[in-house]
């Protein structure tokens, strides 16, 4: 059966797709995955990493059924094994390293709870990139973000914009 795998790189800004059988295994996955590069790309030490995992539970998979979370399969192409995250607020900064798959989402949940906010201020805030004003979508893995060599990436937590109606 054939299952749509969403691929995310420091190579390319926006969420890619493959289909591929579902038994195939990862390295068929990582093959298809590289074949999206743009021409040029440098794919010496890709690593495919999966979305939000972090405790390495997706490390020993064999087959690309067996990467199935909640969203379907989404994974990471990145020459980083982990980028070093940054987020201010105020005078605190919270600091931890990440797999190039985890989201901005999973990043800002991380960063409210080491600042001891609630659940709902955490919603009523959104990460953005430091020095701009860019506030990247909770879906993006803070991969695409940085590229090898930097492997860091600084973020501002700052209010979410809010509209009254």
């Amino acid at each position: 059966m054939q299952i749509r795998v969403y691929v995310q790189s420091e190579h390319f800004p926006d969420i890619k797709l493959v289909e591929i059988d579902d038994n195939a295994s990862i390295e068929d996955l990582k093959r298809a995955a590289i074949a999206l590069l743009p021409a040029g790309a440098d794919a010496d030490g890709l690593i495919l990493t999966v979305e939000d995992d972090e405790d390495g539970a997706h490390d020993k998979a064999k087959r690309v059924k067996d990467l199935r979370g909640e969203h379907g399969v989404r994974v990471h192409l990145h020459r980083c094994k982990h980028v070093d995250v940054a987020v201010r607020f105020g005078a605190e900064k919270v600091e931890h390293m990440f797999k190039p798959a985890a989201t901005v989402g999973r990043v800002r949940q991380w960063a409210g709870h080491r600042l001891g906010m609630k659940p709902g201020d955490i919603a009523e805030h959104v990460l953005q990139i430091a020095e701009t004003n860019v506030q990247p979508e909770v879906d993006v893995h803070i991969g695409t973000l940085t590229r090898c060599p930097a492997c860091a990436i600084v973020f501002d937590l700052v209010p979410a914009h809010r509209i009254n109606g």
